[in-house]
């Protein structure tokens, strides 16, 4: 092991002292930053769509109210007439409305499911306004008690927890930092391995050290430079959300570092010892694409639509089957555990999982490399790294 730790800490610092390590963390830090602007004007755009609300008879004053309140605001409101309250609640339950109004029109009762929105509640708040003025208009002194009194009365199915976005920041920003640094990171242990073998450097390397502790040297070393990175990325991430008040206490923060922590550390043994493994089939860099290619393109797939499922529906079926196949554990387990309610039983599963696929991995990878690392020349096929003494 002493001659791993040599290899691990010339790996280290080769990387750390170099120049592409600084321009690498500011550009993704640049990264994270327009892509939290680009949400916000998702969310902001979205804010502005239709609205449904149901309206039981008592309320039906109101219904002027909110089209003059939406014409006023841009926004549309689409008004269904129901039966009662319990209807409208049914409608809401059902995702046929997104509010359900019952009671006086000044002060309505407000069914949702998890909460009004800030598009649809501006409309609703403006057109109680709107009503409590319009019926005591002739007495100015009572209308203005009227109008500070009308407000509605929200009252959510299943009230929206306040950390909520917070842990869908950290799950996605979780997986975006683990996405980077394995894909960044696994390919530099493949390109180091290849530039080794055309340079003939690994003959003369493997003359004292074995192939595995050489192997096993790259994956520690590159590993520490990711994790490096994570952290400094992860730590002005949270230092940005508390400067600007983001941070919710309840939100999970500790256990999400530790998860997001420990998941890398198992998802980076894993890729970068394929990627060692298959740019040990290639003697020139510019076959190293070719043979990581399919590899990249897992990894690719099961970020894109895990970070979109994390996202648009954390709660979805795909996520949580996803969640479960160790190639991509690793990328989308800390995201969900980030968000909350992941059941013991998935969380013991998917770990179980993906240690024996990666200690499957890691025997194949480092068969591979022992028994290709040192052919020149000609691409070596897997059936000839398999077979070969």
């Amino acid at each position: 092991m002493r001659t791993v730790l040599l290899i691990t800490r010339r790996e280290f610092l080769a990387r750390v002292r170099g120049r592409a390590f600084v321009v690498s963390t500011l550009i993704i830090l640049v990264i994270l930053v327009g892509y939290s602007l680009f949400i916000g004007s998702i969310g902001a755009a979205t804010d502005g769509g239709s609205t449904t609300v149901a309206v039981a008879p008592e309320t039906e004053a109101i219904t002027p109210a909110l089209r003059t309140a939406a014409d006023d605001q841009g926004r549309i409101v689409r008004v269904v007439p129901v039966a009662d309250a319990a209807a409208g609640r049914a409608l809401v339950a059902s995702g046929d409305a997104d509010a359900a109004l019952s009671g006086p029109p000044t002060r309505p009762r407000v069914d949702v499911e998890t909460s009004l929105g800030s598009a649809a509640g501006s409309v609703v708040t403006v057109a109680t306004t709107l009503v409590a003025q319009q019926q005591l208009l002739p007495d100015p002194a009572a209308a203005d008690a009227a109008v500070a009194a009308a407000e509605p009365v929200v009252v959510a199915a299943r009230p929206e927890d306040p950390a909520q976005g917070l842990r869908i920041g950290l799950g996605a920003f979780g997986a975006f930092l683990l996405f980077f640094s394995i894909q960044t990171y696994g390919a530099m242990v493949a390109q180091g391995v290849v530039e080794e073998k055309s340079s003939r450097v690994v003959e003369i390397v493997l003359a004292t050290v074995r192939p595995w502790q050489l192997l096993l040297g790259k994956v520690l070393g590159l590993g520490a430079v990711g994790l490096l990175q994570l952290v400094i990325l992860g730590g002005a991430g949270l230092a940005v959300a508390g400067t600007a008040g983001l941070l919710v206490a309840g939100a999970g923060l500790g256990g999400t570092l530790v998860s997001v922590l420990v998941w890398y550390l198992i998802g980076f043994a894993l890729y970068a010892t394929v990627y060692a493994a298959l740019g040990s089939l290639v003697s020139r860099q510019e076959d190293t694409q070719s043979v990581l290619t399919p590899v990249s393109i897992v990894v690719l797939v099961g970020f894109a639509v895990g970070f979109n499922l994390v996202i648009s529906a954390p709660t979805s079926t795909a996520l949580t089957v996803m969640s479960l196949i160790p190639p991509w554990t690793p990328l989308i387990m800390p995201a969900r555990m980030a968000l909350g309610g992941v059941p013991v039983w998935q969380v013991v599963a998917a770990f179980v999982l993906t240690l024996a696929f990666t200690a499957g991995v890691l025997a194949l990878g480092g068969r591979i490399y022992a028994r290709s690392v040192l052919r020149t020349g000609a691409r070596v096929s897997w059936r000839e790294a398999l077979r070969s003494r």
